[in-house]
C-alpha cells in the first residue's frame, strides 16, 4: 500500500489512514490521518476518537514527552487498521490534550514501512 505525504507539514511528513475498532469487531472509528513517527515509542490517539468506541482501560502508565513532560495516562488495547491490514490488540494511549493521530514504534515495528522522502511517498507492506 502506497501513501502520499501530507504536504499540510513542512518539510512534508510521512502519513496513512487509520481505522479504530474493538478487539475482533468491526471498525467503528475512522479513516483518520496518523502522522508516522519513528521517533515515538508508542502510539497516540486522541480521547475524542476513543471515547465513542466504549471500550475501557487497559492501564495507567507515564508518558515522558520529548521535552522530559511527565504525565499519567490511560492506555486502551484496540483494533488498528490500514488498508486490509488489521493489526490486533493495539496498545494505544488516549490523548486528552492532543488533537493529532501518531502512529509510533509500537505498530510501526509490526510492518515493513519505506519511506521515500524525495517522491513524498509512504509504502507500507505486512
Amino acid at each position: 500500500m502506497k501513501f502520499s505525504y501530507d504536504t499540510a507539514y513542512f518539510p512534508p511528513a510521512p502519513s496513512i489512514d487509520i481505522q479504530l475498532g474493538l478487539p475482533d469487531e468491526s471498525f467503528a472509528v475512522g479513516p483518520l490521518p496518523a502522522f508516522v513517527d519513528t521517533g515515538a515509542d508508542v502510539s497516540v490517539v486522541p480521547i475524542k476518537y476513543v471515547e465513542p468506541l466504549g471500550v475501557q482501560v487497559d492501564n495507567r502508565k507515564y508518558l515522558r514527552s520529548q521535552w522530559g513532560e511527565r504525565r499519567k495516562v490511560n492506555t486502551y488495547l484496540l483494533d488498528i487498521g490500514i488498508g486490509v491490514l488489521r493489526l490486533p490488540m493495539v496498545e494505544i494511549i488516549g490523548d486528552e490534550r492532543g488533537k493529532e493521530v501518531i502512529l509510533g514504534r509500537n505498530v510501526l515495528n509490526k510492518l515493513v514501512v519505506t519511506l521515500n522522502g524525495p517522491q513524498h511517498v509512504l509504502e507500507i507492506t505486512g
